[in-house]
């Protein structure tokens, strides 16, 4: 497959329907970064894209692969063709699904053992003589629970991918349904995403396991009571807000990787 005579037919063809490279983009769910660099003959599409590119263009797998329109006899004689690129295609395409369950199932598994183990600490901790079991009841349940919650979220709901115009324009919120997340000076796109999502999956891990240690510490060395009481936002705040730290390096550090 030539690179120069694939941009060239994807130039050709898309024209032919009236299609921007945007709107090609958008229809494919990837940045006209990506389109642009193609017909330029700077790159090839990734092989999950070449079916529906196929399909948006009008053309076959074979047409589309060899960049140019076939005569109908020639059609005839590479049917074999098509059909081994669909069955390739079909076999990356269930590989990659494969991979995709195996990995969300891990994560899954992560996030569970995270949360037994953090709920395992607590319960031996609280048995330690002279903790202020009703201040501590106040706090530790919510907390955790914020913390269980972003995690999982963060473990097995958030997406690995984003929309293609998170590339195209710089997007300073994040949104995914009702859930919604952003910091002054971050933009979110493909280059940062997986590094945040992998900083935030951490952060979780460590403060499920930290945060319960350090407060319950904290009440029986300086006791969470008269004014002495307020110390105890001290690691709650620091739990919950630690998050933008890890959040902002690695937005910034991969933000134009």
């Amino acid at each position: 497959m030539n690179k120069e005579q694939f941009g060239a037919f994807v130039t050709e063809r898309r024209k032919e329907m009236n299609l921007t490279q945007r709107e090609l983009a958008e229809m494919l769910r990837i940045s006209d970064k990506a389109v642009s660099k193609w017909e330029r003959g700077l790159s090839f599409p990734d092989i999950t894209i070449l079916e529906p590119l196929a399909e948006i263009l009008s053309v076959s797998l074979t047409e589309l692969v060899e960049g140019r329109i076939m005569e109908i006899e020639e059609k005839i004689d590479k049917k074999e063709v098509d059909d081994m690129l669909q069955r390739a295609m079909d076999l990356n395409n269930a590989k990659l699904e494969k991979e995709a369950e195996y990995h969300r199932f891990t994560r899954v598994c992560a996030i569970i053992s995270i949360i037994i183990a953090s709920m395992a600490e607590c319960s031996v901790l609280l048995f330690l003589k002279d903790v202020n079991w009703f201040v501590i009841s106040l706090h530790l349940p919510t907390v955790l629970f914020l913390i269980y919650f972003f995690g999982i979220y963060f473990w097995v709901v958030a997406k690995e991918k984003l929309p293609g115009y998170y590339d195209e324009k710089k997007v300073k919120e994040y949104r995914d349904g009702s859930f919604s997340m952003n910091m002054p000076g971050v933009t979110f796109n493909n280059n940062n995403w997986k590094p945040i999502l992998k900083a935030l999956r951490l952060w979780s891990m460590i403060v499920a396991l930290i945060y319960p240690l350090i407060t319950i510490l904290m009440d029986r060395f300086i006791k969470f009571e008269g004014f002495w009481a307020f110390s105890l936002f001290i690691p709650t705040f620091g739990a919950l807000f630690s998050c933008f730290i890890p959040l902002h390096h690695a937005a910034k550090k991969y933000e134009s990787a």
